[in-house]
């Protein structure tokens, strides 16, 4: 029922719960944490964010991070993103007794999805996770980056002392 790529947005969601506080990470530093290509990361991060759960920002220290509180998120949430379910796919109201067994079966998994959230998987570290309005700031700018400092020497006389 549940696809490959339902399964690693789930990873790909509680990993960036558990990493709320340190802000806003980008592809090229989940990639090698899911072991997922840049590609096939844009691929599964595109819906999310289409749907709410997911926050992006472009540019110098820009990247993606959790939309919202992490304890309201239920793991259905993000599965019902890229799942369709049998009442979705059936318009019919004739239905046998095979189906409507089936029916069940998936109302059982829906109903075992929606009872966890993010949180209950999402691995915080040592300190408490921030709050949302914490990690993007009160007016949402984004982080400064950190100032270049060069290591040459600063003028013709340091230079002459440098040999």
């Amino acid at each position: 029922m549940i696809s490959k790529k339902t399964i690693n947005a789930i990873e790909l969601c509680v990993l960036l719960a558990g990493q709320r506080g340190e802000g806003y990470l980008t592809t090229t530093d989940l990639s090698p944490r899911l072991d997922l290509s840049v590609s096939y990361l844009e691929n599964i991060l595109k819906p999310l964010k289409d749907n709410g759960i997911v926050l992006s920002m472009k540019g110098p220290g820009g990247g993606y991070m959790i939309k919202g509180d992490v304890s309201l998120i239920s793991i259905w949430d993000v599965a019902c993103v890229f799942e369709k379910t049998l009442v979705d796919a059936k318009s019919s109201s004739e239905a046998n007794q095979h189906e409507f067994y089936e029916m069940e079966l998936e109302q059982v998994a829906i109903n075992t999805l929606r009872s966890f959230t993010l949180s209950d998987f999402a691995d915080f570290s040592a300190s408490e996770a921030k709050s949302y309005a914490d990690a993007v700031g009160r007016f949402k700018f984004k982080p400064m980056p950190m100032p270049f400092i060069p290591k040459a020497p600063n003028s013709v006389f340091q230079l002459a002392m440098s040999f």
